[in-house]
């Protein structure tokens, strides 16, 4: 399955940035997950007669219902809480910068660039964190965001056609960069960080 080409790459120091806060980042990224689950109810409910898009959406839903649920269980093993619910400045200054005339497809697009984000940086997880349960986590994962990454690509294809797509996600990738950019550093999954080396 073909990964969705990003304009920046993650740099390996990033794991060690948000390997020193695990219980903050499978708190983060507990959140992402629940937030991915009502994104994809949100567009079932803007567009329930969409077949394709409603059936796709719904079993993507209830996967992310159940990374958050494994997620949380992993915390809670390891002595950590939920935090309260934090803003993400990455995925929110991604949304503000869909504002193209098809609200779907860039409503797709975005969704698929996130899941592309999230699919890079858990690959580095299960790829160079020394905590083995940890990395093994992350890599549990790993087939089921690419997947994710893939639905939203063809569901937006299905909608708007090759071309628009090709079009629209020039634009979207380098607001994704730009996003990622300006993202605070921690230890979140979609934290921004200092280099690309």
């Amino acid at each position: 399955m073909a990964r969705l080409r990003l304009a920046t790459a993650t740099p390996r120091s990033w794991v060690d940035e948000v390997a020193a806060s695990p219980l903050e980042l499978l708190s983060d990224h507990a959140h992402c997950e629940l937030k991915a689950a009502a994104s994809a109810q949100s567009l079932i409910a803007r567009h329930p007669r969409e077949r394709a898009l409603v059936v796709e959406l719904a079993s993507i839903a209830a996967e992310e219902i159940a990374h958050f649920s494994a997620t949380v269980a992993l915390l809670h093993a390891r002595g950590g809480e939920l935090d309260r619910l934090a803003r993400n400045a990455y995925a929110e200054a991604l949304l503000a910068r869909a504002g193209g005339a098809d609200a779907l497809l860039d409503r797709l697009l975005v969704s698929a660039l996130i899941e592309a984000r999230s699919l890079e940086r858990f690959l580095l997880l299960a790829e160079h964190l020394a905590d083995l349960e940890l990395a093994a986590f992350y890599r549990s994962l790993v087939a089921s965001e690419a997947s994710h990454q893939a639905a939203f690509l063809r569901l937006a294809r299905e909608h708007a056609g090759e071309d628009a797509v090709r079009a629209r996600l020039a634009v979207l990738v380098e607001a994704e960069a730009r996003a990622l950019a300006a993202a605070p550093r921690g230890p979140r999954m979609h934290s921004g960080v200092t280099d690309t080396g």
